[in-house]
Order: structure tokens, then C-alpha cells, then sequence
């Protein structure tokens, strides 16, 4: 049985974690706050980098239908994209997080949120060749890009690097039924570690339907647009839209792809 005091508690033990998720870390300040969480965080002043997060979110759901859904979520962060899942219809949720503050943050809110049985938290980062189980949809998104960096050997070629990418994506088939992914275009996040001659959405596309040809198919490709309001939204690839889009920077010109 949950008290009042057990619940202050745990609300307190949030807030600190979330607290060091923001200070000092690489990835910090990386994502929006669930909107399960806002309850218990929304007066924080703390800064959140805008990484459209709910735009994303919203073309994945409207091809995906997570009811009853199984998700694996690698590199989670803040936990935005799993906690929405499972806030919107997904029946568990599995976060592998190699950040101990975001990990810490991940069971923090676990426990608030009374998900200890629909979430599971590891505070590690997933090795593709070794780990085990399936899920119905696993998100991967913007992580094998700092592989050599944030995780793998440090020997790595930016070449090499390209490799154990594709490699890591083909070790995913056996995972799960579908991969929702995304990928920088810049190695390591280096500009100067270009991973594409021109860093076109056309190189990331060709890039990923060759390494996957045999093990996954590309059942979509998300591209950001500005809409007549100026927000930005995710739409089918088209050739109206896979041109590179400089004015939107970097991040909002990687693809989303969606593989089965």
C-alpha cells in the first residue's frame, strides 16, 4: 500500500534524478518530459533541447499500432518515446540506457508512475550480438552513430564505423517484428566525421535499404517538413520532399525509417 509520505518520497527521489540528468551529460537536456511525468516535474526551469520529439512520436503512431504492443526502446534517454507508448496503448516497455543519471531517472519514474510491472529498466548499453528476446516494436534512434564514441571499440574507422551500423541493424531482425530508426549524419556527432559525401537524405536512404536488403524491408521513410503553420511535421518520403533541407539543420534532416 502506497502513503502519502511513501509518495512524497519517490516524487523527491524523481526530481533529484531528474535534476542529474541535466547537469553534465553528454546527452543532457536531450528530450521533452513524458507527459505522465508533467504531474510532477512541470515547474521545472531546467532547459530541454527541442528535438520534436512529439512530431516524431506522431508519425510513428499513425503507422503503428501500439495497442497490445511489446516495445524495446535502446538508447531511451529521458524516457519520452517508451513512457508515451506505454501511455497510449503498449503493454510493456523494455529501456536499455547507458547513462547511469538516466537510467536512475528511468526507475525513478517507474516507481512513481506505479510501471514496475509494464517497464523494465537496464542500466547498460544493449549489445546487439549478445543480448536476447523479442518484441513487437523496438525504437533505435540516433544511437549507432556514436558507436566507437558512446559505446564499441574507440579503434574504429568512420568506415568501420559504417559497417558495424549495418551490422548492428541486420542483428535487429531478431529482436523484433519492427524497427523504428534514425541515424546522424555526422560520426560520433562530429561535423567534420561525415558519414555521406553530401550528407543527403538520398545517401541515408540508399545507405540503409542496401545494408538491410535480405533482412529488413523499409516499409516507410518519415522526412520533417515545415507545415503552412510553420510547425514542423513528419511525411512519407516523396520527390517532393527528400531534397536536404539546410535551413532545418542537421538533426531534423535525418530520416525516419520505419523496417519490417
Amino acid at each position: 500500500m502506497t502513503t502519502d509520505s511513501t509518495m512524497s518520497d519517490a516524487v523527491s527521489s524523481l526530481r533529484e534524478a531528474f535534476e542529474r540528468t541535466r547537469l553534465g551529460s553528454k546527452h543532457a537536456c536531450y528530450q521533452e518530459i513524458p507527459a505522465l511525468l508533467w504531474p510532477h516535474l512541470a515547474d521545472s526551469t531546467l532547459p530541454v533541447l527541442r528535438r520534436y520529439e512529439a512530431a516524431r512520436l506522431r508519425y510513428v503512431l499513425d503507422r503503428i499500432d501500439m495497442d497490445g504492443q511489446s516495445v524495446l526502446d535502446i538508447g531511451s534517454n529521458g524516457g519520452f518515446f517508451l513512457m508515451e507508448m506505454l501511455r497510449l496503448g503498449a503493454s510493456h516497455a523494455t529501456a536499455y540506457e547507458g547513462s547511469p543519471d538516466h537510467a536512475a531517472f528511468l526507475n525513478a519514474a517507474r516507481g512513481v508512475l506505479g510501471l514496475d510491472a509494464r517497464m523494465d529498466v537496464h542500466a547498460r548499453y544493449f549489445d546487439f550480438e549478445c543480448e536476447r528476446g523479442h518484441y513487437d516494436v523496438a525504437l533505435l534512434l540516433n544511437v549507432l552513430h556514436h558507436v566507437g564514441d558512446d559505446y564499441g571499440d574507440k579503434a574504429l574507422s568512420v568506415n568501420d564505423a559504417r559497417g558495424e551500423i549495418i551490422r548492428s541493424l541486420r542483428r535487429m531482425r531478431e529482436h523484433c517484428d519492427t524497427l523504428v530508426f534514425q541515424l546522424g549524419y555526422n560520426w560520433k556527432g562530429d561535423r567534420d566525421a561525415g558519414m555521406f559525401e553530401h550528407g543527403t537524405i538520398d545517401e541515408m536512404v540508399a545507405f540503409v535499404e542496401s545494408g538491410i536488403d535480405g533482412a529488413w524491408r523499409v516499409r516507410q521513410v518519415g522526412v520533417a517538413e515545415r507545415d503552412t503553420s510553420g510547425e514542423i511535421v513528419y511525411r512519407d518520403l516523396c520527390d517532393g520532399n527528400r531534397h536536404r533541407k539546410d535551413d532545418l539543420g542537421e538533426f531534423l534532416n535525418r530520416p525516419i525509417f520505419l523496417l519490417a
